[in-house]
This record gives C-alpha cells, sequence and structure tokens, in this order.
C-alpha cells in the first residue's frame, strides 16, 4: 500500500530565495524540489546553506511552507558571521571548511525549529545527506535521501581532498534510505570505478535533471527553421564546439541556408572565432556570448532545427556521470539532438530516437546534421518523438516517478 507523505524537510547548498524571498533562477534541482513538494505536502522545511558568491545570499536561511503556504522565513545571525563569514574578495565556487562546519550546525538550528519530525529529509550533496542520516538517529526524520546533483570519481584535482570527497559519498551512501542519482554512471562508477561495496548502500535510483518551461511552448512543425542549429555552454575542451566549426564548411556546401547561434563563452572563444573565419563561415555564426536571461535561452532555442551537444570523450570529463542540461532543456524546446556517447543520456537518445549519437568527428556531424535536415520527412518524424518525451522531462514526473518508486503514491501526497 502507497505510504503518505506530509511533511518533508529539504537542506541544499544552493540559493533559492534572495533575502526579499524572491525567487532566484539557477541550474540545480533545489527550486524545483522546493516547489515540488510545497504544493503537495502539508508541512515543508527548506534550509538554504549556499556557497559564498559575490551578489548571492551568503548566510544560512529557513523557509517553512504550512498547506502550500509560504509561512515563516528566517536566518540564525551567527552562522553569517564571524568565523563564518567569507570575504567578497574571498567568495568563489569552492570549499571553505569553516563553511562545512556551519552547515552542521545550521543543519541541527533547521531540524530543531520544528517541533515535530519529517516523514522524508532530502539531502543535496553528502555533508547533508550525512545530517539527515544522523537526524534519523535522533528520531527527527523517518526516511532519509541522499541526493547527487554534481558528481564525479575525479571531483577535485587535490587527491587527498577527492579522497575525502570520495570517503564522505560512501559514507551518505551508507548512511541514506534512498540515493537519488542524476544518471546511472554515477551508481556505475561507484561499484566499477571506485570498487565500493554497495551491498549495504541505501536503495539507488535515477533522477535526472528536469525541465522548467517558464512558459515556453514548442512552435509546431510549420513554424521550426529548418537551416537554425543551436550551441548552448561553456565554450571549452569539454564542450565540443571545436568540432561543431570545423563540420561548417561541409554543412553549408550541403545545407546552403544553415545558421549557428552559439550561446555561452569560455577559455576557447577568441580561438573559434578565428578559426570560424580562417574556414569563411563566421557569417554564418551568431555569437551571443553568455546569457543570464532564461527568456532569451528558451527562445534561441525554441524554432531552431537541432540542438548540437557534441561532448569530447575526454578521459577525465565529469560529463560522462551528469545528467547534461542542455539536453534535456533542448528536448523541453522540441528539438532533436545530436551528441557524443560522452553523456549518460545518449542512451535515451539513441532509445526513444530523439536524435543522433555520433563518434566525435566534423565528419560525423556533418553527415548526421545533414541527414536529418536534408529530409524534412524524417526529420518531423524525430521531433515528434522529441515532442512526446518532452513531458516526460518536466520536474513534477521526474520527482513524482522517483516518489512512487519509494513507495509514496497519490493518495499519499496531496
Amino acid at each position: 500500500m502507497a505510504r503518505r507523505l506530509d511533511s518533508v524537510f529539504i537542506a541544499t547548498c544552493s540559493d533559492i530565495l534572495d533575502e526579499s524571498g524572491a525567487t532566484i533562477r539557477h541550474n540545480s534541482p533545489a527550486w524545483p524540489l522546493m516547489d515540488y513538494f510545497s504544493r503537495r505536502c502539508a508541512r515543508v522545511s527548506v534550509l538554504e546553506l549556499s556557497v559564498p558568491r559575490k551578489g548571492m545570499v551568503n548566510r544560512p536561511q529557513l523557509t517553512t511552507f504550512r498547506d502550500g503556504r509560504r509561512t515563516g522565513f528566517r536566518t540564525w545571525g551567527p552562522l553569517a558571521t564571524r568565523p563564518f563569514a567569507v570575504s567578497d574578495d574571498a567568495a568563489g565556487p569552492r570549499t571553505f571548511l569553516r563553511l562545512k562546519l556551519r552547515d552542521l550546525a545550521a543543519c541541527l538550528w533547521a531540524a530543531s525549529a520544528e517541533r515535530g519530525g519529517f516523514d522524508l529529509f532530502i539531502g543535496v550533496e553528502s555533508l547533508l545527506a550525512l545530517c539527515g542520516g544522523y537526524l534519523k538517529k535522533l528520531g527527527k526524520v523517518r526516511e532519509s535521501v541522499y541526493y547527487i546533483s554534481d558528481w564525479s570519481p575525479w571531483k577535485f584535482s587535490n587527491k587527498a581532498l577527492n579522497k575525502v570527497y570520495l570517503e564522505m559519498d560512501r559514507a551518505a551512501c551508507l548512511l541514506s534510505d534512498h540515493i537519488w542519482n542524476y544518471t546511472d554512471a554515477i551508481e556505475h562508477a561507484r561499484r566499477d570505478i571506485l570498487k565500493f561495496d554497495d551491498t549495504h548502500f541505501g536503495r539507488q535510483h535515477r533522477v535526472p535533471f528536469g525541465f522548467i518551461p517558464d512558459g515556453a511552448t514548442p512552435p509546431p512543425d510549420h513554424e521550426v527553421d529548418l537551416n537554425r542549429l543551436v550551441f548552448c555552454g561553456g565554450i571549452g575542451p569539454e564542450n565540443g564546439l571545436d568540432v561543431i566549426v570545423e563540420a561548417l564548411p561541409g554543412m553549408a556546401r550541403r545545407l546552403p541556408g544553415i545558421r549557428l547561434d552559439v550561446l555561452g563563452d569560455g577559455p576557447d572563444l577568441p580561438r573559434l572565432k578565428e578559426r570560424a573565419r580562417e574556414l569563411g563561415v563566421d557569417g554564418r555564426v551568431t555569437w551571443h556570448g553568455y546569457v543570464t536571461d532564461r527568456a532569451a535561452i528558451l527562445k534561441a532555442q525554441l524554432g531552431a532545427a537541432l540542438a548540437l551537444a557534441p561532448y569530447a570523450p575526454l578521459e577525465h570529463s565529469v560529463k560522462r556521470f551528469g545528467d547534461v542540461i542542455k539536453i534535456r532543456e533542448a528536448i523541453g524546446c522540441g528539438l532533436p539532438v545530436v551528441t557524443t556517447n560522452v553523456p549518460p543520456s545518449h542512451k535515451e537518445v539513441l532509445e526513444k530516437n530523439l536524435g543522433r549519437v555520433i563518434d566525435y568527428s566534423p565528419q560525423a556531424l556533418e553527415e548526421a546534421v545533414a541527414e536529418l535536415l536534408g529530409d524534412p520527412e524524417r526529420y518531423f518524424a524525430v521531433r515528434a518523438g522529441v515532442l512526446a518525451a518532452s513531458g516526460d522531462n518536466l520536474w513534477d514526473a521526474v520527482y513524482g516517478r522517483t516518489l512512487a518508486a519509494m513507495g509514496y503514491g497519490g493518495v499519499g501526497i496531496r
């Protein structure tokens, strides 16, 4: 029989709300978690423990919800001052030992702020999952979840720090009832690369990254521009823009109207702009730079023909384990995808015919693009599959499937 889920405690290393209580958008599962559970459960507490960044909220924040309404917003002042405070000059996305101590103290503070216990604790990243395991031993939570949003066996170049990171990951897996991995590749890597004995780990679930439409709706077929390609992401060795630029001359010979929108910035941008000029295709590329406006990002993808994501097969690429956001965004926008076998989601592209999976080479990319866009009937058959899959790609669907697998049913979530 499905169990009832009335109360949830979410602890995350992300900013969800600014100091006025307004929602912050970012590429993490933090905001979707708060949105999903606050709309369904009678009682929800959300603890935000951000990494210090300029312009972001750099203090622990606790938000509470009752029956879908936000009823409380508080901070614990001492945890935002010395010795835990980080100056603007030192702020950045890196590890601070004193903030780990802050996070432990804040988790206990937030749990004690509620008189009753919680049905479910969700800790995003290993330290917070360890807190959840401890709170379960104290009787404050019934079940705990370790939610991994960014993972790699080679997370840190410092070997000692990486060892600590992996041991914390293993301990969190042992202490948690459930483990939410972005991809199955994470579970396999723990067993096959790290040689972890997962016999006593919590139950592992694949919980891919979801899509937030923000009102965006894929256009009908007749509004799709079959001459427009889109690349979104950092411009560095991993993401494959090199291959795209090298493939453009061949694409242009076979598809004379072809154009490319590039949304992103990075260390390789000047070199690739120059290479496009050398190849005579710079007039076919629109370089948008780093785009922060989500509406602009969605607009660039809606109505394009293909999303290009030819990740490089680098030995220690983190893309081998994560659920690549750009592929999820493309599917949500109704865009077939051309990618390599580096990201785990390439299996989904193959199984559901959501695009093409290619070798990492300009020739392979040129051939895939020409095959799809040179035959509209074939292209729109693939696009129909993408549109059908887009509903399964929404956060509500992702979390709904996961909770059902954990034994929580429709009657248990309001």
